[in-house]
């Protein structure tokens, strides 16, 4: 930007500048080209050679300004239309400047030669004109800029020298260039100067706005811009950001605290986040949310990562009894609390058979494989068994947050009699009847009851879908029909027995198919006679082969 230090364009008053000798230079009136009238300076006294007339400004205060630039707008006679004088005519005229630190200037002072005067340079112009407007409009306008410095003194006077040119100076404007304070990059830097030379380039450092702080980078040192020598800033060196707790507005000039429910961790220029799940931020301003009651983070977690809780109870736990040992398996829990790092841990107990006593842990001997704590699969082997003796086993699911928590790990619970077993697994399973919603099964006995059979828990899920989308039923016969099922679709089914001791394995895994929309119900008894049929053509196969043996041996 600039700043005029001195402006006679559209001047109607009288200027008062100082002319030698004073038959030289003239103020006079004249009208611009908008028909108003101005205040301009003329000189055209070329019937002598060795024309030396000078003008003179007033006293010019610098105002902090370390270079100047003067805009001059002048038109000039040209030689050519004047014959007569043609030998002393001169189309150019010389700028100078004088440094003071006070308003000395007299008739006298400075002298009137080049001595104590700078030059700046000659100024030529580009257009003149030969003839005079008789209505006294100025013509044939030129434009020319000139600058100078380093300034060192509080101000300086110009004076314009004329060696023989008919001219008329219609405007002088005097004026300097400046950086302007501004806001950049969450930095604040002062209205700054442009320098004295042409090419200087002025450092200015600049403070962080509220809330932001100097991001910290490789040989930095400090915030800073400069200012070039026609007032625009460039070439800037480090830079702010926003304190943590903070983002970014106003396209980087201020920093604004995260509202409520939002975060940032860290300095930088990223924006202010959403809380993750199952945490809160109270107040603006915050570098972390603080999760919620039953939630927590580990001390692997990042600040910002989601709060988790603990895993629910392991699923479908189950026995098998393999000689001294027992096959303990089970299902992941339904919530496993947001996290993936989900393990297992087995706790026995040795429990009285008939007396109503306290249950004590298992000794030293009892074994688990792979390991009793810390299980990363759902499935344990607990060998070296007392015979005759009942346990209880818990499961407990936990994971990395488990600690933090003031609630008890969540476990799933069986007993166990050694004198005793579950079920052996059942072999079959038979489709009944099918519908478009509904299919009836049924199935033998295990092979090994161990004991009464109380029912069966019957498992299935749509085998287009995870086996943890599973559903049970519970029979108390050996058949069971199950309903709201999708036309059309496959479900895997499979099936376990209870005893008094508990659940045995779950069956193989039979696969059953729903009728598709418009088909008619089918049951067992529609396959009867193609059944029958196929067993008639067999036997009748057996008896003919049996003859033609017959007839071979009788033959010899």
């Amino acid at each position: 930007m600039t700043e005029i230090l001195l402006d006679t364009t559209g001047e109607t008053s009288e200027i008062g500048w100082t002319s030698h000798p004073p038959d030289g230079w003239e103020e006079v009136s004249v009208r611009d080209d908008k028909e108003r009238q101005i205040r301009t300076f003329q000189v055209c006294n070329m019937d002598e050679p060795g024309q030396n007339n000078w003008l003179r400004t007033h006293f010019i205060e610098r105002r902090g300004a370390h270079r100047v630039h003067v805009r001059l707008h002048f038109s000039v006679r040209d030689c050519a239309s004047m014959r007569t004088v043609a030998s002393t005519c001169k189309e150019t005229f010389t700028l100078y400047y004088h440094q003071s630190n006070v308003d000395i200037a007299s008739q006298e002072l400075p002298e009137w030669h080049e001595g104590p005067w700078t030059k700046v340079d000659t100024i030529a112009a580009d257009e003149s004109f030969s003839q005079v407007d008789r209505t006294g409009k100025v013509v044939r306008m030129n434009v020319k800029v000139r600058s100078f410095g380093p300034l060192t003194k509080h101000g300086f006077y110009l004076a314009f020298q004329d060696s023989g040119a008919c001219m008329s100076l219609v405007a002088v404007q005097v004026f300097f260039y400046k950086c302007p304070a501004v806001v950049k990059g969450f930095a604040s830097f002062p209205e700054t100067f442009a320098g004295g030379e042409k090419t200087s380039l002025v450092e200015s450092p600049g403070t962080c706005v509220a809330n932001a702080e100097e991001a910290s980078t490789t040989g930095s040192s400090g915030v800073r811009l400069h200012c070039n020598g026609e007032g625009e800033w460039m070439v800037a060196t480090g830079r702010c950001s926003c304190k943590a707790g903070y983002q970014s507005v106003d396209n980087e000039q201020a920093c604004q605290a995260c509202p409520i429910g939002f975060f940032k961790a860290s300095v930088g220029d990223d924006p202010c986040l959403l809380c993750p799940a199952h945490s809160h931020a109270p107040l603006p301003g915050s570098i972390e949310c603080v999760c919620q009651n039953h939630y927590y983070r580990s001390a692997s977690d990042n600040s910002d990562a989601p709060c988790t809780g603990i895993p629910s109870a392991p699923r479908d736990l189950s026995y098998e009894i393999v000689g001294s040992s027992v096959l303990l398996t089970w299902r992941l829990p339904k919530d496993l609390g947001g996290r993936k790092d989900v393990f297992f841990n087995v706790i026995c107990k040795e429990c009285p058979t008939r007396s109503a006593g306290t249950c004590m842990r298992c000794g030293d001997n009892v074994q688990f494989e792979p390991r009793q704590v810390g299980l990363t699969e759902s499935r344990v082997q607990v060998s070296n068994l007392l015979a005759r003796v009942q346990y209880t086993f818990e499961i407990q699911a936990v994971n990395l947050v488990t600690e933090l928590s003031s609630e008890a790990p969540q476990y799933a619970t069986i007993n166990v009699s050694t004198s005793q077993s579950v079920p052996s697994s059942i072999p079959m399973i038979h489709q009944v009847s099918r519908a478009t919603s509904s299919i009836t099964l049924s199935w033998p006995q295990p092979d090994q009851p161990n004991g009464v059979i109380l029912d069966y828990q019957l498992r299935y899920f749509d085998k287009a879908e995870d086996e943890d989308n599973s559903f049970t039923l519970t029979s108390e016969t050996n058949m069971a029909t199950i309903l709201n099922l999708s036309p059309g679709k496959i479900y895997v089914f499979q099936v376990r027995a209870r005893t008094a001791v508990g659940y045995g394995p779950y069956s193989g895994k039979m696969y059953f198919q729903t009728l598709m929309g418009g088909e008619h119900s089918e049951t067992a008894q529609d396959r009867l006679p193609l059944i029958v049929g196929s067993a008639l053509g067999g036997l009748a196969f057996l008896v003919i082969a049996a003859i033609a043996i017959l007839a071979i041996i009788f033959k010899r």
